[in-house]
């Protein structure tokens, strides 16, 4: 059985040069912990797996974790063969995490997915995000929209990552693994990162505490992509929106994801048609009533119909 567990958090980070001190200004320290994960039985805790992003422009030789077992009450675990706290070193050489758009992974196939949906075709990014209890990996579509499934295979599952998580949450595939290493009880409740002590190449050394990520067992900022879309189905399908709108094709393609995010962020407000059902001008001009009420303010006339002018049988076309 594997469990999550707390890393410390603590007010200051130690830095040691001035390149440290900017990225913890920042609010990022030189390395982040991600995640932290083990396998549990009825009498240890053994194989612990450290997720990790470096955000230091220098080149880390040594990254020396030392991890502490608790009990359930806060307190420290007795550890006869080694103690409660274990240093746990991977060697590098550790280089800043790069963010490439682009992967070069070849395109697979998800048979299960329809044939016109964004994640039939897909490819592996070298990437993995900590979500909830899980590490999961983290795909591409066809036009390099990032994504995940967090629940399985399932195409209904997918989730579009937002900017911030793509920027700020994703780290590198490899992760520091220490099969040989196990705390020997029957009470550990929590494993927790005490400190952190980095040895660059160039022979300097810097200690950390503050090294837990806020985008740590995070959950996911958007909901899964057929949520989303089921939300505008009244008015907007991506057929009908590249139909009605030529110019988005030579811009957009079938990117679904850019298609979706351009009706709802500016599509909706220039009233562009988005729907074979639904057409703002014919909804205006047989609803003098909504136009009264919502005026210029096309964005009101599209969430008007999709939360009660449909059920109402209002004439939209």
């Amino acid at each position: 059985m594997k469990k999550k567990f707390a890393a410390i958090l603590c007010t200051f980070a130690l830095l040691a040069t001035c390149l440290c001190f900017s990225a913890f200004a920042a609010g990022k320290p030189s390395i982040e912990l991600m995640s932290l994960y083990a396998t549990w039985n009825s009498n240890r805790v053994y194989a612990p797996k450290i997720c990790f992003r470096v955000n230091s422009a220098k080149t880390i030789k040594y990254a020396d974790w030392y991890i502490t077992a608790y009990n359930r009450v806060g307190d420290r675990i007795s550890d006869d063969v080694l103690g409660a706290t274990k240093k746990l070193t991977e060697i590098g050489p550790l280089t800043t995490f790069s963010l490439q758009r682009s992967s070069e992974y070849p395109l697979e196939t998800q048979y299960d997915a329809s044939e016109d949906s964004p994640f039939r075709h897909y490819k592996r990014a070298p990437y993995k995000i900590a979500i909830g209890d899980d590490v999961c990996w983290v795909f591409q579509d066809e036009y390099d929209n990032f994504f995940v499934c967090p629940s399985g295979n399932s195409s209904n599952e997918c989730v579009y990552l937002s900017e911030d998580e793509i920027v700020n949450a994703m780290f590198d595939y490899d992760v520091a693994e220490f099969p040989d290493i196990a705390w020997y009880s029957r009470v550990v409740d929590y494993l927790q990162v005490d400190k952190v002590v980095l040895t660059y190449i160039d022979g300097t050394t810097e200690t950390l505490t503050n090294v837990d990520s806020k985008y740590r067992d995070m959950s996911l900022q958007n909901p899964p992509f057929v949520q989303q879309l089921a939300q505008y189905q009244a008015v907007y399908n991506y057929q009908d929106y590249l139909n009605c709108n030529p110019d988005l094709a030579t811009q957009f393609g079938a990117n679904q994801k850019a298609l979706f995010e351009h009706f709802v962020t500016q599509g909706m407000k220039e009233g562009r048609q988005g729907s074979a059902e639904f057409n703002l001008n014919a909804y205006k001009a047989n609803n003098p009533d909504l136009v009264a009420m919502f005026g210029d303010d096309n964005v009101k006339y599209y969430e008007h119909f999709i939360s009660s002018g449909r059920a109402e049988g209002r004439v939209a076309v």
